[in-house]
């Protein structure tokens, strides 16, 4: 088990879409290959080749991106035996829902301790301007207010 902290967005940007608002591209690129990868744990090599048939990419690139991505807490790993030596196998700490929801559960907690009530007041205009989305914040605030009254 590893002794790595959760993972804490240390930034965001607002011209990122997906991941990439969270994670650089490479990182975010090699997070979903692992997380669509049909096996884990898996090897830097098995994402270094599903990498390379999309981009030109060098494997120690992989590599060092892996293991940044091991420090920053969002991977976890172990060391193998096999013919070549002995070599690292990662597999993701959270999927990738789970890592998305806890990704808007900080920055939506960053900017209402930054900026209070104005937070909630633009969630709710944003929210109301689709119609399914104001449904289901209807729903989610009447579950919550159900779970405070028991």
């Amino acid at each position: 088990m590893s002794t790595k902290k959760k993972y804490r967005i240390s930034k965001y940007n607002v011209e990122g879409e997906q991941l990439e608002a969270i994670l650089g591209p490479l990182e975010a690129d090699i997070i979903e290959a692992i997380w669509a990868s049909k096996k884990t744990p898996v090897t830097v090599r098995e994402i270094y080749e599903t990498l390379k048939q999309q981009t030109k990419i060098a494997y120690t690139t992989v590599m060092s991106t892996m293991n940044r991505l091991y420090e920053k807490g969002l991977l976890d790993r172990r060391i193998e035996k096999g013919k070549g030596g002995l070599y690292y196998v990662y597999w993701p700490k959270l999927g990738k829902q789970n890592f998305k929801k806890s990704a808007v559960r900080q920055v939506i907690s960053s900017l209402v301790k930054n900026f209070g009530e104005i937070v909630t007041s633009c969630l709710i205009e944003e929210a109301a301007s689709n119609e399914d989305e104001m449904k289901a914040l209807r729903e989610q605030l009447d579950k919550i207010l159900k779970e405070k009254r028991k």
